[in-house]
């Protein structure tokens, strides 16, 4: 048995170990890093010093950062949620697509989840933007997450980072691979991550997040596709594992 079907089994605990508890442990670690040693003021700050910024991010408008990643990010995963739906709706006329039908469910529920929970983030949490920041020319505060500190009238709205959710989001294509085609699962890892760290480094340059923001924006993605896959993958793994066994017993009997 290689070890890309082994890890792709139900029952086997190595695939709980590498999906689970290995990212979530990988996870806390790293926040807890970055609350230990205030990485993100830290590196907030050498960003914005990099840049010779003074009252504000000189990145925060330039045509790359602003233009092209932002807007032309956002909107490229917008095409790529609309070329899934399209691909789902062939699949009811194309044989050739059926048997992709249920990965196409899970691609587009998975990054639209991940997207919609960060978005619910940002809403129940002010936490602020750098450029929002005294620090950094702004007016506001610094509060972490861990602080126990929040200002209710906040104009900021900034945590966990939605513009790499949208990237991290397609860290699902890892789970897709996983189920048909395992030898392509790292391929597609890295799709989602490249897009979330383009996304996300391009926001941190703005002063629109911090490291933090993003790192928290990568475990819900990632949760999110593994939740999804486990409902609607490994539940039928089991039945297929487990119904050529009743059969035998129903046949001795």
């Amino acid at each position: 048995m290689s070890i890309a079907k082994s890890l792709d089994t139900a029952s086997s605990p190595a695939f709980w170990r590498h999906h689970l508890m290995l990212p979530a442990v990988c996870f806390w670690l790293a926040v807890g890093l970055i609350e230990a040693f205030h990485l993100d003021i830290a590196l907030g700050q050498w960003l914005f010093r990099l840049e010779g910024g003074v009252d504000d991010w000189p990145l925060r408008n330039a045509w790359v950062t602003e233009n092209l990643i932002h807007v032309g990010g956002r909107n490229l995963v917008i095409l790529l949620g609309v070329l899934i739906l399209s691909l789902l709706g062939l699949s009811f006329k194309k044989p050739t697509l059926a048997s992709y039908r249920r990965g196409l469910v899970f691609l587009f529920m998975s990054v639209l989840s991940s997207v919609l929970l960060v978005r619910l983030g940002k809403s129940l949490i002010h936490l602020d933007c750098p450029w929002h920041l005294k620090i950094f020319g702004g007016s506001a505060d610094y509060f972490s997450l861990f602080s126990g500190q929040f200002d209710a009238n906040s104009p900021g709205q900034c945590f966990p980072a939605g513009h790499s959710s949208g990237g991290y989001a397609w860290v699902a294509l890892y789970f897709f691979a996983l189920a048909y085609a395992p030898r392509y699962r790292w391929f597609g890892l890295s799709v989602g991550l490249l897009l979330g760290l383009t996304f996300g480094i391009a926001q941190q340059l703005r002063g629109a997040h911090f490291i933090s923001h993003d790192v928290w924006s990568l475990a819900i993605s990632w949760f999110s596709a593994f939740t999804w896959y486990s409902a609607l993958f490994l539940h039928r793994q089991v039945e297929t594992q487990t119904s050529p066994a009743l059969e035998t017993l129903g046949a001795r009997s």
